[in-house]
């Protein structure tokens, strides 16, 4: 279930609940669950999350907070349980990304709109978006090098540097796979020119230098399963919305 060879292996920190996604995985390969059935049930429990950051209340920031490790340990289960099977699928990483990008704007702005209603200042709702711009291009940074590492090492291939002309699975249905991947350029394909423009062109890296494991280590801090986390731990303080800041202020000083 290794997306990268044994040999190439980083402390990829943004993966801490990989050994629940496994569990989960392992547990559902002998079942008629689907890894599309594993990114609906994980979806369903960051829209839970959202909507207890809402209500503003510790307990729920709490609950909310818990939930969103909960649906990482599950967003690990979904790409695992393809790769058990043998059955990889553009289908589901196109419904997977498009998924954690809807969870993070219902989690972002349900943390800006409950602390909006607690102090009555719209400069919450600006925070959310920044917020939200700013974890999505983290993200996708880490994303572009860790796809980069995987295609270097002979890894995981399901992801692509360039979606587009990346070829269909024969089990893949090709109309569904043009509809997601045309919601997937919407979202992302942007980010992803930016990434590699960001790294060509003003970092001047060579695409031939494999880049170290302590690189990919650190850029692992930006990933999706680290922010969540972020989020959560300051949700048990019951200040999810400083969570916010980090992600605007240190975070975009980190890359």
């Amino acid at each position: 279930m290794a997306k990268v060879p044994s040999e190439y292996k980083f402390t990829d920190l943004s993966d801490y609940a990989r050994p629940l996604g496994d569990w989960i995985a392992r547990a559902a390969v002998a079942t008629p669950l689907t890894p599309v059935h594993i990114t609906i049930i994980f979806t369903l429990v960051g829209a839970l999350a959202a909507a207890l950051y809402l209500t503003g209340a510790y307990p729920a920031q709490v609950a909310a907070g818990l939930l969103l490790v909960l649906k990482s340990g599950i967003d690990a289960a979904d790409g695992s349980l393809a790769r058990l099977r043998g059955r990889p699928s553009r289908i589901g990483r196109f419904l997977d990304s498009i998924a954690d990008f809807f969870i993070n704007v219902a989690v972002i702005f349900a943390i800006g709109m409950a602390e909006y209603q607690r102090v009555g200042d719209p400069a919450a709702i600006w925070m959310a978006a920044l917020a939200l711009i700013s974890l999505t291009w983290q993200g996708t940074i880490f994303n572009y090098f860790y796809v980069s590492y995987r295609l270097a090492t002979q890894g995981d291939s399901t992801s692509q540097l360039n979606e587009a002309e990346a070829e269909n699975y024969p089990w893949d249905n090709p109309a569904t796979v043009r509809t997601l991947l045309a919601i997937y350029t919407l979202i992302y394909a942007w980010q992803d020119k930016l990434a590699l423009y960001v790294d060509r062109r003003l970092l001047k890296s060579d695409p031939n230098v494999l880049v170290s494991r302590r690189f990919m280590t650190l850029a692992s801090l930006m990933g999706l399963g680290m922010q969540l986390l972020i989020v959560c731990l300051f949700s048990l303080i019951g200040q999810p919305y400083w969570s916010l800041l980090v992600f605007v202020i240190p975070f975009n000083l980190y890359w």
